[in-house]
């Protein structure tokens, strides 16, 4: 999981099942632009009473989630536990996944494995997705994956394979039939094990 330490800054769709990979002119089409900027959405409504007094009252409690927003990539996504609060050490959101499912399973799993016991399970706080993109879309990637694959990727000789990890946001991609492109998928970062081909050409 590719977990962001946000706490300076008082921080930080699953892929749809596709039968077959789609072709890099598909793929091109239905993402946004690489440099896409973020939307930021938070639900004010879950923070203690305590932390609201402490930050300051509704304005300064939203421009502290769009802070926290602004510091966590697309698709991303903060949770807490609504009895600790913002206030804790291990505050983290969860950043560059390829859908915002993934980055919502991804900042709870995590909020819920570091809250203690008594508290309240864990809830969305912030969510972060580039702007023009929608839950109906059926193909979506990390901002770091899309940008490899309009550069790096487009750029690669037939036959050629992207692949990505809806898990841990992890993306490898190389010539060949993708047998290769899987294994740079799982080799990068956290070491992914559910690595899938989304794009062949």
């Amino acid at each position: 999981m590719k977990l962001l330490t946000s706490l300076a800054v008082m921080a930080a769709l699953s892929l749809p099942a596709m039968a077959e990979p789609i072709t890099f002119k598909e793929a091109r089409k239905a993402l946004p632009r690489a440099t896409a900027k973020a939307s930021v959405t938070f639900d004010a409504a879950i923070l203690p009473e305590s932390d609201q007094a402490r930050v300051g009252g509704e304005a300064a409690v939203e421009k502290l989630l769009r802070t926290l927003g602004a510091s966590t990539p697309a698709y991303g996504a903060v949770a807490i536990s609504p009895s600790e609060g913002l206030f804790v050490e291990w505050l983290n959101g969860a950043g560059n996944f390829h859908s915002i499912a993934d980055a919502r399973a991804a900042a709870l799993a995590y909020c819920n494995g570091q809250r203690k016991g008594g508290s309240a399970k864990c809830a969305l706080l912030v969510e972060v997705t580039p702007k023009g993109t929608s839950e109906e879309d059926t193909f979506s990637l990390s901002g770091p994956a899309n940008k490899a694959l309009r550069g790096p990727y487009r750029k690669l000789k037939s036959p050629k394979a992207f692949a990505i990890s809806a898990k841990t946001g992890n993306f490898g991609f190389d010539r060949g039939d993708g047998g290769r492109a899987l294994e740079a998928c799982a080799a990068a970062g956290d070491g992914a094990k559910d690595c899938k081909i989304v794009v062949a050409d």
